[in-house]
């Protein structure tokens, strides 16, 4: 179920994108790299390979097996074992959903704790996750506003990092690890619904004019 929410600046206008919907990934894409953004979404290029996102999604996937079936993939780290048993059984890659002015923005909890009310993401980067770097996550705030606006109490957000290194041109874990917890305020969740509605009309309208002049530009 998809929580309604308006904006409370914008008008409501006609969204026009590239998909039915827009993910916080797409979102940051755009504010970070317009232009990637529009060869991967307007122009459908595939993505160039990377060593971080194969990572990230292997990562991912060994998560997913182990708290929904007790699966210990070849790949998982060990000597994480520890810190994963308590997420065996909760909610796994669970969907969320929110409708922003008729836009829909959906996205993937990598784990929910519903008896702690807590939404939880594994990280993993060289570039260990602070306090401030969880307070500042548009993808965090959402998915707490997510939760919020489909019955639950305000969440607690909370990041499991994990550092990783390049060695030989690959990733692998240090073994150092983190946990840091917060509880987005209304406002700050707020912010992130203007943020991401902001960021679709700006994308709308450069889709349009793509649209309407792709044939001069690109044929």
């Amino acid at each position: 179920m998809a929580g309604g929410l308006p904006t409370t600046k914008n008008q409501l206008m006609n969204i026009n994108l590239p998909k039915q919907y827009i993910s916080i990934s797409q979102v940051n894409l755009w504010l970070q790299d317009s232009k990637k953004y529009i060869d991967r979404y307007f122009l459908e290029l595939p993505e160039e390979p990377s060593i971080y996102m194969d990572f990230g999604k292997q990562f991912a996937t060994d998560c997913e097996a182990f708290i929904k079936d007790g699966q210990l993939n070849e790949t998982f780290p060990t000597f994480y074992l520890d810190k994963m048993q308590p997420f065996i059984g909760k909610e796994s890659e669970k969907e969320i959903g929110l409708s922003i002015n008729g836009i829909q923005v959906r996205g993937f909890i990598d784990v929910y704790d519903k008896d702690n009310n807590t939404v939880i993401d594994f990280k993993t980067s060289g570039k260990q996750w602070t306090q401030e770097t969880l307070q500042s996550s548009l993808q965090m705030r959402t998915y707490a506003l997510a939760m919020y606006t489909n019955g639950a109490e305000i969440p607690t957000s909370q990041i499991n990092w994990l550092e990783t290194k390049v060695v030989n041109n690959a990733l692998q874990f240090t073994g150092r690890t983190d946990e840091i917890t917060y509880q987005f305020s209304m406002t700050e969740m707020l912010q992130a619904v203007e943020l991401i509605y902001e960021t679709a009309v700006e994308i709308s309208k450069e889709y349009d004019y793509f649209l309407m002049n792709k044939d001069k530009i690109y044929g």
